[in-house]
């Protein structure tokens, strides 16, 4: 999640134990042009047995290859390739959801990567570019030919950008056909709805992004573990992560930003 899924908000999912943890949305562009800012967004928190990714997009292969020597030394376990973005700016340089309108140019695209690469390689996608678009079986299947490990599906189009419902129902279709693994993603706000879409899916994973938002705690939940659910307990600790990484002015900014997510739904909030 652009913006959102720093080092300092990742750290404190790793402390709700969320697992598996990815970076934000980072250019390779940026990387190859050594950007301070965009190699700020890869810095890395790891505790034993994390497992952290760094999310990339690019308008070329070659662009992506270029940037992953950067990433190899963050520590980062692998490279995820963005597929999903719907943000104009990004799908006009043929980026993000862009890809998956020709599922035969993505499996050159992601092949070549994976060759030029050596860390593990996966993907994250939306269902297709709009309803009359749906190449999500074409796009799974050009992920498996081209080497990945697993792919990661939000249930919605681009079209639909974050408006209406994630398509379970089409996840569970996919992970039916495929021949890698398929991680679920859309509207998990709980423990029990994480268990539901498993259970209904039968993916081998879920993602859960804007959920943990309101819901820091929702990894703890799904593992069974006690959250203790502590919302100053969990700003100070957060707090401090931002100490370490920023000056005062984006600390505040950050702050704000999260104490506004966990304050939602409260009274007078």
């Amino acid at each position: 999640m652009a913006g959102i899924t720093d080092v300092c908000f990742r750290q404190l999912m790793d402390e709700m134990q969320a697992g598996v943890l990815i970076s934000e949305l980072v250019s390779a562009k940026g990387l190859f042009y050594n950007s301070e800012k965009t190699r700020k967004m890869m810095r890395i928190h790891k505790s034993p047995g994390t497992i952290v990714g760094i999310q990339l997009f690019g308008e070329s292969p070659e662009d992506i290859v270029q940037s992953v020597s950067v990433v190899e030394e963050t520590g980062a376990d692998f490279v995820d390739i963005n597929l999903g973005c719907p943000v104009k700016k990004v799908v006009k340089k043929g980026c993000g959801a862009a890809l998956m309108r020709d599922p035969a140019y993505l499996e050159i695209f992601l092949s070549t990567i994976k060759k030029g690469i050596r860390l593990p390689l996966t993907v994250k996608m939306r269902t297709g570019w709009n309803e009359n678009e749906l190449t999500i079986h074409e796009c799974v299947q050009a992920a498996y030919q081209s080497g990945c490990e697993w792919v990661t599906i939000h249930g919605r189009t681009r079209a639909q950008g974050y408006e209406g419902k994630a398509d379970w129902n089409l996840i569970a279709e996919v992970k039916s056909r495929a021949k890698l693994p398929i991680i679920g993603n859309g509207d998990i706000r709980n423990a029990d709805q994480a268990k539901q879409r498993l259970h209904e899916t039968g993916a081998d994973a879920v993602m859960i992004g804007r959920g943990a938002l309101r819901n820091p705690w929702i990894f703890k939940e799904c593992a069974g573990v006690d959250a203790q659910r502590s919302g100053i307990r969990l700003l100070n600790r957060y707090l401090s992560g931002l100490r370490e990484n920023y000056d005062t002015r984006s600390t505040l900014i950050l702050l704000r930003k999260f104490s506004s997510w966990l304050a939602f739904g409260y009274p007078g909030a």
